[in-house]
């Protein structure tokens, strides 16, 4: 297995995170993978130690992130069973909002868009 560097893993986790922030757009999408498994790969993801790898996320990104990662545990938080129902999720005032803030955290994030998966990006000082 090939030893890659830590902002090389970084940028690999900012790309799941996308896909994440994308999977959460969709009350359509959360129902079809479930509340539970939603919510696991939010906590499979974050937290995330910038310090690691410092320019891989701006500022307003880690900003974009605190607050989808609350949001996600006060949806985690008003589920007690697992549903894939649509419109339990669209009856949630809690997965509402977090489905609605992830579309505008991509909006974010799409001003550097997605990063190499093989080769470190290259950030201007």
């Amino acid at each position: 297995m090939e030893e890659i560097s830590r902002q090389l893993l970084y940028q690999r986790l900012r790309n799941r995170l996308i896909e994440l922030l994308d999977m959460y757009s969709s009350l359509d999408d959360i129902a079809s993978l479930g509340a539970y498994e939603m919510i696991e790969l939010v906590g499979d993801l974050l937290p995330l130690d910038y310090d690691e790898a410092p320019k891989v996320f701006s500022e307003r990104e880690k900003e974009a992130i605190s607050k989808f990662a609350e949001l996600a545990e006060n949806a985690a938080d008003a589920t007690e069973e697992d549903t894939w129902s649509v419109d339990w999720f669209k009856s949630s005032k809690e997965w509402v909002s977090v489905s609605e803030f992830a579309k505008q955290a991509l909006v974010i994030f799409s001003e550097r868009g997605r990063f190499s998966e093989e080769y470190e990006k290259v950030f201007a000082t």
